[in-house]
């Protein structure tokens, strides 16, 4: 396990760089607009979702190490090839090439986690995601000097040292010993989308999710716009909002005890995430001191409502879905997420050049509705009256 969290933790910085920067040089430095940036990220993600779906069969029929080790050998190569970039078509293939890469990392990753760590794998799955919170964290500080100088050759060495984390990651994996697959074979999967309660319920969630985007999607480029100076903001935020998140998750996640419990945190939180959003409304021209403070109120207000709400979406996820089909329950959940996330640059775009900031407004009230949307689908089933009777 040490060496996984080592592996997790260089790769973690790399992603933390890239994560915060990468929106910025496919617009300023390679020429693409927002829009089609977007476009090409939704179309990239159904390649991360198929690499993920073969990712697991293989993962669970075999091995997973072959597949990750793949999946970090080809993000390397593909994240490398980013700087050889010339034209849409290179530009279309990096970025399809990157997602297949993330794709074979995902179940692969968390296959080997429930190998290596047999006993107790939430206590693992817990560890690992301390050291990639506090990794990205640093990777987005890193990002920040990155953004602050703002050269092509600053961004060009970022990308490179990004490539350099999969590649180093990938070393450190080749000597992880994994563990045969345990015998037996999970039965034919059933369709989960009869469960009206939890399909809705994952749909709404995969909406919401467009908040995981904000900090690194939006905040670059609505500075960009508003206050081009002051781009080292960025890595502080985005780093803060780590940081903080890794303080509170725990404590978010307390005392929820119920389903009832949870349907509370995840309003709260899902609010809390909604004024969050009225902060990019606004140009917050009238001086640095105002657009600091209105800085620091966006990451206390997105980090509450980031550890709130999936505190609350994580307790309904096993709360809703049958304890004997937890795992298909869950992949509807991951697959349901994928896709829906996808839309985020493409909402996060459009909201950034909606006249007035209205488009903004439109998602804060979207979030909060599609939160009260979980809150009713959530409520526990009543026993059904004999008509007879």
């Amino acid at each position: 396990m040490r060496k996984l969290a080592l592996l997790t933790g260089i790769n973690a910085v790399g992603n933390g760089i890239f994560a915060t920067i990468n929106i910025v040089f496919y617009t300023e430095h390679l020429g693409f607009s927002a829009g089609a940036v977007s476009t090409v990220l939704f179309a990239a993600t159904f390649l991360a979702i198929g690499g993920d779906l073969v990712s697991g069969r293989i993962s669970d029929a075999s091995s997973p190490k072959p597949v990750f080790l793949a999946g970090l050998i080809l993000s390397a190569l593909a994240i490398t090839a980013l700087l050889a970039v010339g034209n849409r078509i290179g530009f279309v293939m990096a970025l399809c090439l990157i997602s297949l890469g993330q794709g074979l990392c995902m179940s692969s990753n968390t296959t080997l986690i429930r190998r290596l760590a047999r006993e107790n794998p939430a206590l693992a799955r817990a560890s690992l995601r301390s050291v990639l919170t506090i990794a990205l964290s640093v990777g987005a500080l890193l990002a920040g000097i990155v953004l602050g100088e703002g050269s092509l050759g600053a961004f060009r060495l970022a990308i490179l040292a990004n490539a350099v984390t999969f590649v180093l990651a990938a070393v450190l994996l080749a000597g992880i010993r994994v563990p045969a697959a345990p015998t037996g074979s999970p039965g034919r999967p059933n369709p989960i989308l009869p469960d009206h309660r939890f399909a809705t319920f994952a749909v709404a969630n995969g909406v919401i999710g467009i908040y995981l985007h904000a900090l690194s999607f939006a905040l670059p480029l609505w500075v960009l716009v508003h206050h081009p100076g002051l781009a080292w903001v960025v890595g502080v935020a985005i780093a803060a909002n780590a940081l903080l998140a890794a303080m509170l998750q725990v404590p978010a996640s307390a005392g929820i005890t119920s389903i009832g419990s949870a349907r509370r945190r995840l309003v709260l939180g899902g609010s809390c995430l909604a004024a969050s959003y009225l902060f990019f409304a606004g140009g917050w021209t009238t001086s640095a001191a105002a657009l600091i403070l209105a800085l620091v109120a966006l990451v206390i207000l997105h980090t509450l409502g980031e550890v709130l709400y999936s505190a609350g979406a994580m307790e309904l996820l096993f709360r809703l879905a049958p304890e004997s089909r937890q795992g298909q329950y869950g992949a509807f959940y991951g697959i349901s997420n994928g896709l829906l996330a996808s839309l985020a640059p493409w909402v996060l775009a459009f909201a950034l050049a909606s006249t007035g900031g209205w488009g903004w407004w439109a998602l804060a009230a979207l979030t909060v509705a599609l939160a009260l949307v979980i809150r009713a689908v959530s409520l526990p089933r009543r026993p059904r009256l004999d008509s007879s009777a």
